[in-house]
């Protein structure tokens, strides 16, 4: 592994006595996203929030704890750790604090997928990286907790791998050797009606696949959901007039990323 995946050791004071390990180097995203993490972690307002989601357990002390208890450092077929898991993974269907936690829960598999695809796809590690999170921001936000609920982390990132550099491959594959623009246009729709939220979910995770960063995947996808720009503004600490700014950034780049898009 590079010297950008060295990992840091930092003290948790997670009830369960175990030391979180948070990967460290000279990945830009690694160093971000664990940057973010610390973060939110220094802030007590963080703390008390996860605590009043009811989650299995006695209260947390810090956001470290919470990954323990989800498995964070456990071995995958922990099942008390795959329940926690879980109980996140429903939250952050509506919730992005709950999001990011189950992503930080992910990071390590996440960067052992980069790691091993960053050799053959074109960007190395950084970009393969990048793409890995993207998938799994919006896999987490979409997980189907009722078809799937048991090894939800396992699931998750094998996901991720398969939507980040599998499947786009496929399609490039079939769309060569099968497919030309009129035929497209012809195949018929699928049988089954989706739900709005459903066709959202694919619009999204088509348009990821096609570079959609995962913000603007965030934001669109809670605006198709009715929330407002206050309610967005609130829960992300800037004005709404920023969130507009970001619903316009994200519809552009939609527009750019997707197939379809001009």
């Amino acid at each position: 592994m590079s010297s950008s995946l060295r990992t840091a050791i930092t003290t948790s004071s997670a009830g369960l006595g175990r030391r979180v390990q948070h990967p460290s180097g000279s990945s830009p995203l690694v160093r971000s996203l664990v940057a973010e993490w610390e973060a939110m972690g220094a802030r007590p307002r963080t703390v008390r929030t996860v605590n009043g989601w009811g989650l299995p357990g006695s209260p947390v002390e810090s956001l470290d704890e919470v990954l323990e208890r989800a498995g964070f450092g456990h071995e995958p077929t922990w099942s008390e750790g795959d329940r926690y898991l879980a109980a996140l993974v429903a939250r952050a269907r509506t919730d992005e604090l709950a999001g990011r936690i189950v992503l930080q829960r992910l990071m390590p598999p996440l960067i052992a997928i980069a790691a091993r695809r960053g050799r053959i796809v074109p960007g190395g590690f950084n970009e393969a990286f990048a793409t890995t999170v993207s998938h799994a921001w919006i896999l987490i936000r979409t997980y189907p907790l009722d078809r799937r609920p048991a090894k939800i982390a396992a699931n998750l990132v094998r996901d991720a791998e398969y939507h980040g550099f599998v499947r786009e491959a496929r399609m490039k594959k079939v769309a060569v050797q099968q497919l030309n623009d009129h035929a497209m246009s012809t195949i018929p729709a699928a049988e089954r009606c989706m739900e709005p939220d459903e066709e959202l979910a694919a619009v999204l995770e088509d348009a990821v696949v096609h570079g959609l960063h995962a913000r603007h995947a965030a934001v669109l996808r809670r605006v198709g959901r009715g929330d407002t720009f206050e309610q967005i503004a609130r829960d992300e600490g800037v004005t709404a007039r920023t969130v507009r700014s970001w619903r316009r950034d994200a519809v552009s780049e939609l527009r750019a990323r997707t197939p379809s898009g001009g």
